[in-house]
């Protein structure tokens, strides 16, 4: 702003000043993290607490017995605080299903997840996120290999990425529960196919 003032006793003066102003934040970013190992994704039998480690495909839940699904992501690179704007997981469908199926997610309330174990209920036992995301009525699957997208789930990734410990290149865990069938690829069936979680997010 440039300044200029008269008055009875003389002048004019003249003086000039600048304001920041800030627009939003930092730059919107997006990242695509793939399943990537075997110890990544896992399924618990809830009954039994036996863990499948290496399976080729992942029953969302309902096997031989219902089942927990983990899936952790590795290698976020979102800084601590980051505004997470969008969020969901790609599934490429392994078996052509379509009964009636209600999934719910929930994170691994945790900085950086490790990787799943044989221990008896790897998954149930982790610590869940107060944000959670539902899928109701999830469409039929239909096409074997064609990609299936969750519902929005960023609430999940904000609450992990806003943790105080949480560190850019850290690892987080979602976590699946629910009713009825869908069959997903996994790692080890084919790794190229593995699930994948989609973020949008904002720098701080």
């Amino acid at each position: 702003f440039d300044l200029q003032a008269t008055g009875s006793e003389g002048g004019p003066w003249t003086d000039s000043f600048s304001i920041p102003v800030s627009c939003g934040g930092g730059s919107s970013e997006s990242l695509d993290i793939r399943i990537s190992d075997t110890y990544d994704d896992a399924e618990e039998r809830i009954v039994s607490g036996n863990m499948i480690l290496k399976g080729s495909d992942l029953e969302l839940v309902e096997d031989s017995a219902t089942q927990t699904v983990g899936l952790r992501f590795q290698n976020i690179t979102i800084p601590q605080g980051a505004t997470i704007s969008g969020a969901a997981i790609e599934f490429a469908a392994d078996e052509v299903h379509s009964g009636d199926t209600d999934l719910t997610f929930h994170g691994q309330a945790a900085d950086n997840a490790e990787a799943f174990s044989s221990n008896l209920a790897d998954v149930s036992t982790r610590p869940k996120t107060s944000a959670a995301g539902d899928w109701p009525n999830v469409p039929a699957w239909t096409t074997v290999h064609e990609i299936y997208t969750s519902p929005n789930l960023a609430p999940i990734i904000q609450e992990i990425v806003s943790r105080g410990g949480w560190s850019s290149g850290n690892s987080l865990v979602i976590i699946i529960t629910g009713s009825g069938r869908r069959v997903a690829e996994a790692f080890d069936g084919r790794p190229e196919l593995a699930p994948v979680l989609h973020i949008d997010y904002k720098e701080p």
